[in-house]
């Protein structure tokens, strides 16, 4: 037996004997990864129900234990243990959690020291460039079709009416539709963006931030994938961004080609090995590093990057530990039959290779480790709170 399956046999059955009235294991975020996580047998039993609320409230319930965050306006009050992003952890996010929730500022071994946060990649994912065009004949478009100038064209506003595209589209108003919270479908698109038109585009998650100017009037926020696509399916002219679970990406008639190329379903299909997991010890405590800046890949469809699961190295409840340590197991486990491979790929989404997984595994979940979850010699009286 593998010292892999024997870890996951042991916290499945430590979940089984001592599972809590109430959920071992809270978190959420991303709507993008929203199809996968409320995939029946992704979290483990012991979990509470994945809350969706936009990659940057899940990092802001993260790093603060603010239940609100994903949970807004619910008398419900509950420790956040996880959330899921594919907003990466800034620079300032990370300076702030540490001089509130890690030693030395926080006081070590205070109510305040949570102890190290840790930040891996789940998935690649792209994200989809759904529309709603029409020919000058008042037939449907359905082989849209753009390269990066137009890109940014149409997300910038300085092509404002479809025929400027092509002179057989209608003469109709471009009408971006785009989210207005924290949104880690935001922070890819504008990264990709940026790597194009970076006089016209900053990186951020926030859509409107990112953008270098007023943004037309008749353009539309909304706060999730799925409102953006309902919102898309009543606009004439409409274009927006999203990630590729709710689309059938396959379809040109549904989403964009960029230059030539429909979103990805295989991990062939992207230009990603040059991004390897961090190998000094320097670089594996480094939570920045498991973080690979993908802004334009060498070839391939050019709007991909990952989703990732952020959690702490420390919590004082064990079995909050129990059910987080059965659910990476499942997430990063070597055997397809086993893992959550087949789930994410029914969401469109693409598998780690097996060279990450195993970098997951080796760091975060094997006890020789100064990285693994609840590390005796790290995580002494401190954590995460209950």
């Amino acid at each position: 037996m593998s010292r892999y399956l024997l870890l996951a046999l042991v916290a499945a059955l430590t979940g089984l004997c001592t599972a809590p009235a109430s959920a071992a294991l809270d978190g959420g975020g991303s709507y993008l990864m929203q199809g996968f996580f409320t995939t029946p047998g992704v979290l483990p039993p012991a979990a509470g129900a994945y809350r969706a609320a936009g990659s940057g409230a899940g990092k802001r319930a993260l790093l603060s234990n603010d239940s609100q965050a994903l949970a807004p306006g619910s008398s419900e009050r509950f420790s956040v243990d996880y959330a899921s992003s594919e907003s990466r952890l800034g620079a300032t996010e990370f300076a702030d959690y540490r001089s509130l929730h890690q030693a030395p500022a926080a006081g070590p071994g205070s109510a305040a020291d949570w102890g190290p946060l840790i930040q891996v990649p789940v998935a690649i994912t792209s994200v989809a460039i759904p529309y709603r065009v029409r020919l000058a004949s008042g037939q449907p478009v359905t082989d849209l079709d753009l390269n990066g100038g137009m890109l940014c064209g149409l997300f910038a506003g300085t092509i404002s009416t479809w025929d400027e595209i092509n002179p057989a589209y209608a003469r109709v108003s471009v009408k971006v539709i785009y989210r207005a919270d924290r949104s880690g479908t935001s922070e890819l698109l504008t990264r990709h963006l940026n790597s194009l038109c970076p006089q016209v585009f900053k990186v951020s998650n926030l859509f409107a931030t990112a953008h270098q100017g007023p943004l037309p009037g008749h353009w539309q926020a909304v706060n999730s994938d799925q409102a953006l696509l309902a919102a898309l399916a009543a606009s004439e002219g409409a274009i927006g961004y999203t990630g590729p679970a709710a689309l059938d990406i396959s379809s040109n008639a549904q989403v964009a080609r960029i230059n030539g190329l429909l979103p990805p379903t295989a991990i062939e299909q992207v230009s990603l090995a040059q991004f390897v997991p961090p190998a000094s010890l320097s670089d594996r405590v480094d939570p920045d590093k498991w973080a690979p800046t993908i802004a334009n890949p060498a070839f391939g469809y050019g709007l991909v990057g990952h989703s990732y699961l952020i959690f702490g190295q420390c919590y004082r409840d064990p079995q909050d530990a129990t059910a987080l340590r059965s659910l990476l197991l499942r997430l990063f486990g070597p055997n397809p039959q086993a893992n959550s491979d087949a789930q994410l790929r029914a969401q469109h989404l693409i598998p780690l290779d097996a060279i990450w997984k195993k970098a997951v595994r080796d760091n975060f979940l094997l006890s020789s480790s100064f990285l693994s979850l609840n590390n005796p010699s790290v995580c002494n009286s401190i954590g995460r709170p209950r």
